[in-house]
């Protein structure tokens, strides 16, 4: 997966987060069972940034575990995320950012290696497979931003990441939680896999709303069109967005604007570089969720598309 993240990578489903708080859990799971304790520094008037929070997490969790291993026989590492003012910043024009540093004192990288440190399955290390700083960096780039590395033998090694803040407040994590079994309404589930179908269905009966299947988008245009003749129209519809051989979300999209302009369109997928689940709201959903589902996933995304 980090290989495909190097080659081609997913497009990034961007939300405006704090990197610190960001830092703290990757850097929390990655020290899991080592023997590195970690002195993690945040900024109190940290500006936000703009990132995918997965790709972002693992960018964080490879530059820790890289420096993890550095420190075969344990130590402390550094992690500090900070304001820079404009002028500095990796976009063009420069501007403000933010910067994650994590610093080891591990043994360090030979200078004539640290040209190739972020090019795949290149690594220094016994237990390294090349992939963590390769996909780092890719994700990096992919978000307008930089990252650099300062080391020497013995002494050890300090990785720099730059991205460009975000202006305005960090996002909320979702809408306010709801308990389960407080949804309200009919929702039409399409997805070409059965057992996809049967485990989302049940997940959306157990936050209360009664669920209708579809197994593509000709099936969830008949069934939608069927319930508002019936008088029973559905709150929200819940499209995966790639059927093979079949009608797929966006053209399923499409035709259910033509019966119901109004219609809440929930786009679905794996995680992919397709750039519908980016900008999700340019092609005309009012929410997406990626696959595989959580709880909590969906209720979120419901909540957005119909609001009470």
């Amino acid at each position: 997966q980090q290989l495909l993240t190097f080659s081609k990578g997913g497009e990034p489903i961007k939300r405006r987060v704090s990197l610190g708080e960001l830092a703290r859990a990757a850097t929390s799971f990655a020290l899991r069972g080592s023997k590195v304790a970690c002195e993690l520094s945040v900024a109190p008037d940290l500006w936000p940034v703009e990132v995918d929070e997965g790709q972002m997490s693992q960018v964080v969790h490879n530059l820790v575990l890289n420096a993890v291993q550095a420190m075969p026989s344990g130590g402390t590492i550094r992690v500090r995320v900070e304001n820079v003012p404009g002028g500095v910043a990796p976009a063009e024009g420069g501007g403000r950012a933010v910067r994650l540093c994590v610093e080891d004192h591990g043994v360090g990288i030979p200078a004539d290696a640290r040209h190739r440190i972020f090019d795949p399955y290149f690594t220094t290390k016994q237990m390294g497979n090349g992939l963590g700083l390769a996909s780092a960096y890719s994700i990096v780039r992919r978000h307008g931003g930089r990252i650099d590395v300062e080391s020497e033998l013995g002494v050890g090694s300090r990785f720099t990441v730059l991205l460009p803040a975000a202006e305005g407040a960090v996002e909320p994590r979702g809408v306010e939680r709801a308990p389960r079994g407080a949804g309200r309404g009919r929702v039409l589930l399409m997805d070409d896999e059965g057992s996809v179908r049967r485990a989302a269905s049940r997940m959306l009966a157990r936050l209360g709303f009664e669920v209708v299947e579809a197994g593509d988008g000709a099936e969830a245009v008949a069934r939608y069109g069927e319930a508002r003749d019936a008088g029973a129209p559905f709150c929200a519809v819940i499209l995966d967005l790639t059927v093979p051989g079949g009608t797929g979300g966006l053209e399923a999209l499409a035709r259910l604007r033509a019966l119901d302009p109004a219609v809440n369109a929930i786009v679905s997928s794996g995680y992919s570089n397709d750039p519908v689940m980016a900008d999700f709201r340019r092609h005309g959903f009012t929410g997406m969720v990626a696959k595989p589902y959580r709880m909590e996933d969906l209720r979120d995304a419901l909540a957005r598309a119909t609001p009470s």
